[in-house]
């Protein structure tokens, strides 16, 4: 099984979140789709695979936040994996936004930072402008399109991809284990997590996580998850960076 980062994320203050493919024998799997400025980058990482967006089977949303599922509408023959609450979440968040007719959605706003109470003034004013972009993605969580397949609980995607719960940063936050899965052009297999937001960026697994929790919608949570991902895992990708080997914390394998 390959996996490779189609596009690496980054940090603040550009949130941009990464874009990871993954290869089983019999299925091309997405994790997370990134920001809608990245479809075009996107495309050609997948390109350069050999692969068009028609040949991705399953696109995992760790969760429904803007940067991480930007492009999900490119992967027509695709399944949305998504966790159940956020799922939920979302979709009554949607409706609050189309009820909402204030000047520049300011009741909208004032739902984010209710949700978020740590979060700062400049990422609700992203949220708002980034979720109007790409509303028809977001119609579809509404109308709970049949594409959608919201997971409680430990999933299996093959007989070496596994979805599992890491709330925190959103109460229905998923994450991919890929067991066996060689980076790069790599030949070792590894026991890879695909962390999206549960594990933001390399400066996550060596400091605290407090600089991660102005965006966590349970802070205590978040910091719990964070806590027991990096107790069992070593090679990571964050939800912000490349793949990282925790012991050292250096980069391995290929990016583009």
């Amino acid at each position: 099984m390959r996996l490779n980062v189609l596009i690496q994320g980054s940090g603040f203050p550009r949130l941009r979140s990464t874009v990871t493919l993954v290869q089983s024998q019999t299925r091309n799997i997405l994790v997370d789709s990134g920001l809608c400025d990245d479809a075009e980058r996107l495309v050609l990482a997948l390109k350069a695979r050999g692969l068009t967006p028609d040949d991705v089977d399953v696109v995992v949303a760790t969760h429904l936040h803007y940067d991480h599922c930007g492009n999900h509408l490119l992967f027509r023959n695709a399944r949305y994996i998504v966790g159940a609450k956020d799922f939920v979440e979302n979709a009554h968040f949607i409706e609050a936004y189309h009820r909402d007719s204030t000047p520049g959605k300011a009741s909208t706003a004032e739902l984010l930072r209710e949700n978020y109470q740590t979060v700062k003034e400049f990422y609700v004013r992203s949220i708002v402008r980034e979720v109007t972009r790409n509303i028809g993605f977001y119609n579809r969580v509404l109308e709970r399109d049949a594409r959608f397949v919201p997971v409680d609980g430990s999933h299996w995607l093959t007989e070496e991809v596994e979805v599992l719960p890491t709330p925190g940063h959103t109460h229905g936050h998923i994450s991919v284990v890929a067991h066996r899965a060689r980076p790069g052009e790599e030949d070792t297999p590894r026991k890879i997590l695909v962390a999206g937001d549960a594990l933001f960026t390399r400066r996550t697994l060596v400091e605290n996580g407090e600089r991660e929790l102005q965006l966590a919608q349970d802070t205590a949570l978040y910091s719990d998850t964070r806590r027991k991902l990096l107790s069992e895992y070593r090679h990571i990708i964050p939800g912000h960076d490349g793949l990282v080997d925790t012991a050292p914390h250096e980069p391995v394998g290929a990016t583009s």
